[in-house]
């Protein structure tokens, strides 16, 4: 009797775990209700809607030059993305390269455009200047011979004559530090990061954090050679920011002297908004370099990219509304109704960059948080 007794109780434990398991769980814990189950997989699925909804792909395009590098620089500034000590170093190299790079062009300009060193005895100087690569050492020395040609008039004549030819719009920069640069000890500071030039190549993607707003922002190069990389970028993009050097109105391209970079500009922007894939896309124009562009309007008219302007020469402020009604009549023609956002910006000035960037962030939010695109 005392077994039979035993085993019926054995019998109801196991039926009782066989009842608890078709419930759902097993005895390792507390049994959760089917509802609150529900009501977390549907709390999670919400959040991460709310997360995708607040991420925001950017788009940087514009031709070369254009000043693309320099925003997401400043950018990733402004968002305190610490700069690692071999980037600080990867500028300082950088920085050196571009300054040779320019005195090179400049030389080489030179013997294009017939022009000879007021003072021969420094012609040894320049053939030994031009056969540098960008490796070399960059020391005091170099710096004492780089400062006899930039101080010749031949040198000076060639710079004056820069519409004519390829030339780093940063030069002025580079020949005014060099000395600093030439240092052992040399730190760059966030000026010179923003100012060194490295020509962009392939698709380099930035992310950003801006609680509850996150962006992707993807720079790509702006040379015709790197433009067929530009379809590999454009999906699930939430606004496109087409850069625009206005300095280029009396310049030209790099991989085409022949070609003016305004010019080459507005053909591309053309393009860019007349793709169908950006139909329903924002279109943010970035009139870029002002403060070169106020420097040069004073001696060299607008007329010289646009003949047919009748506005006041040297005069700033004319000049530029002449340059973005040329973008607002391509928006117009091949996106009746669409808007484009315009700002008028130097990308070197950080103040710049941030009411720029204020000014994205507010109209992106009304865009996709308060209604319909536009």
């Amino acid at each position: 009797l005392l077994d039979l007794g035993l085993d019926a109780e054995r019998e109801r434990g196991r039926e009782g775990e066989r009842e608890r398991e078709s419930m759902g769980c097993g005895s390792s814990g507390p049994v959760v209700p089917k509802d609150d189950q529900n009501d977390e997989v549907e709390r999670m699925l919400q959040q991460a809607q709310e997360e995708e909804n607040n991420h925001y792909k950017l788009l940087l395009l514009g031709a070369g030059e254009s000043g693309k590098s320099t925003v997401v620089k400043q950018l990733k500034l402004i968002y305190k993305v610490k700069v690692s000590e071999k980037e600080k170093q990867e500028y300082a190299s950088a920085i050196r390269g571009n300054t040779l790079e320019c005195f090179r062009t400049v030389l080489e300009a030179m013997d294009t455009l017939n022009i000879t060193c007021a003072d021969e005895s420094i012609n040894s100087i320049k053939a030994k200047i031009m056969e540098l690569d960008g490796g070399a050492t960059f020391d005091y020395a170099l710096v004492g011979e780089l400062s006899k040609l930039h101080a010749d008039s031949g040198f000076q004549e060639c710079l004056r004559r820069q519409d004519e030819y390829w030339l780093l719009d940063a030069h002025v920069y580079y020949f005014d530090n060099m000395e600093r640069f030439a240092d052992d000890d040399f730190d760059p500071t966030e000026e010179d990061m923003i100012m060194t030039r490295v020509r962009t190549t392939g698709i380099v993607c930035s992310e950003l954090s801006d609680p509850p707003m996150r962006f992707t922002v993807v720079d790509v190069g702006g040379q015709r050679s790197e433009r067929r990389k530009w379809i590999h970028c454009f999906d699930d993009v939430k606004a496109v920011i087409f850069l625009e050097g206005l300095a280029g109105y009396h310049q030209v391209l790099f991989e085409d002297q022949s070609q003016n970079r305004m010019h080459e500009s507005l053909a591309l922007f053309r393009e860019v908004v007349k793709n169908p894939i950006f139909k329903d896309t924002p279109i943010f124009l970035a009139l870029n370099k002002k403060d070169l562009f106020e420097e040069m309007i004073v001696k060299t008219p607008l007329t010289v990219c646009f003949p047919e302007y009748e506005g006041e020469e040297g005069k700033a402020m004319p000049a530029l509304d002449y340059i973005k009604a040329q973008y607002q009549k391509i928006m117009d023609e091949e996106c009746p109704g669409k808007e484009v956002f315009i700002s008028i910006i130097a990308a070197r000035v950080r103040m710049d960059m941030k009411i720029m960037f204020a000014d994205v962030k507010e109209n992106l939010k009304k865009i996709y948080h308060g209604g319909k695109k536009k």
